[in-house]
């Protein structure tokens, strides 16, 4: 098949999506479709601030199997605003949109990936030019706009839910990247046989805690001697970060003092959790910048329970991290203060003990049942690979998501 991928981040940008896209690009081309893709210069606010990507790349080159196509989008360093995302997604809109539509090639196909706006410029293109079209969801638009604070004007957030309904009712197959997203989409009318589960995904064989020098690792970072409870990722406001702040002081005030709380990242949420330290005197709370990709296996391997909590909001409920299935990957318990589709898989997984109340008391004993059970620990981390072995390889989402763009194509071939 011919088929036109058309979103605004791909390489060399590295933030998540870009990543899924280009992995499921290059597989796709493996398998023997003739692929272009259409996206952005490098605009992301996480690319432009850290200045690791340049935006001066050129406008068309070949990158995994696939000819891709570069226009000019908004992008800028300045901490991120409703307005300034809304003239990044509509610069791609217009100049991604209008090279869509313009090029010479017919596709069979059109794949769009989210947010939203990618939506509705992939379905006006699709409409013109007679492609089907199917919408990668990577993020519930205007739902999670609407739970960071970032989309409060009701005007628009109306808006936006009647242009969500148009292109999901447009496009013949929707991938979503959680269960809990089928839930969110049928409730507001989405066919369900329309919908396809297409969940990020981990390479286990890099999530290998066999390959990694555990001791080595531990004394790269200072670790030795302690029970170590990690949290590694984005400190984001909904993450609930604050459930763990209090659960190391009550730890702390147990008399605990060889077990320490490591968070590694950086986001929204760290001048609350360097405000706590100061406030609270914790002596067992240690923050880390983020690492490079290549240790992150290692870190992993090198902690004793991995953490991890979501706020109760109802975007939350329905979201599933990606990290998630790292810390699966790599056999270590999980101890979780969260509800809703994170739980329910831990819970199915059997790899981790969870607080729904996100209590610090229960989470800090949870923590304790870890240390003081090393084999119930071992067993819970070898359940956590077996499960993401069976349901989160790239081998089972990359087949599924090839099947996805099949059926979107012969459901345009059953239409004409």
């Amino acid at each position: 098949m011919k088929i036109l991928v058309y979103h605004q981040h791909f390489a060399p940008e590295t933030v998540g999506t870009s990543t899924r896209a280009v992995e499921i690009v290059e597989y796709l081309s493996r398998r023997g479709h003739d692929v272009t893709v259409v996206t952005g210069l490098p605009c992301h606010t996480s690319t432009m601030r850290n200045g690791e990507v340049s935006r001066h790349q050129p406008r068309f080159e070949n990158i995994a199997g696939a000819r891709v196509h570069r226009v000019w989008t908004f992008g800028s360093a300045r901490p991120d605003t409703f307005w300034r995302r809304m003239l990044t997604y509509g610069s791609f809109m217009i100049t991604g949109g209008l090279k869509a539509l313009f090029l010479r090639e017919r596709f069979d196909v059109m794949v769009a990936i989210s947010p939203l706006p990618n939506g509705i410029a992939a379905m006006v293109v699709s409409k013109l030019r007679g492609w089907p079209m199917m919408f990668d969801v990577c993020d519930i638009w205007p739902d999670c706009a609407i739970a960071v604070g970032m989309l409060q004007n009701k005007f628009l957030q109306r808006i936006a839910f009647w242009f969500e309904r148009k292109v999901n009712t447009y496009a013949r197959r929707i991938g979503v990247v959680t269960r809990g997203f089928i839930t969110n989409l049928t409730d507001k009318g989405v066919p369900r046989e329309k919908i396809r589960l297409l969940p990020d995904w981990v390479d286990l064989s890099v999530y290998d805690a066999s390959l990694v020098d555990r001791e080595a690792a531990r004394q790269r970072w200072d670790l030795d001697g302690k029970f170590v409870a990690s949290f590694l990722g984005n400190f984001g406001l909904l993450m609930g970060l604050e459930a763990l702040m209090d659960t190391a002081r009550v730890m702390q005030q147990r008399g605990h003092d060889d077990i320490l709380f490591l968070f590694v990242g950086k986001g929204a949420a760290l001048p609350m959790i360097e405000d706590r330290i100061k406030q609270d005197q914790l002596r067992n709370v240690r923050v880390m910048p983020y690492q490079p990709r290549e240790l992150v296996p290692s870190l992993l391997a090198a902690s004793d329970v991995l953490l991890v909590t979501y706020r109760k909001d109802p975007i939350t409920l329905i979201t599933t991290p990606s990290k998630i299935y790292e810390y699966m990957a790599i056999e270590r318990p999980i101890v979780a203060g969260v509800e809703g589709v994170i739980g329910e898989i831990l819970s199915e997984a059997g790899c981790g003990l969870i607080s729904p109340t996100r209590n610090p008391e229960e989470l800090a004993d949870y923590i304790l049942q870890v240390k003081a059970m090393e084999d119930k620990g071992d067993a819970m981390g070898h359940k956590g690979r077996e499960y993401a072995r069976q349901y989160f390889t790239f081998e089972k989402v990359s087949a599924d998501y090839e099947q996805a763009v099949i059926e979107t194509y012969q459901s345009g071939e059953n239409r004409s």
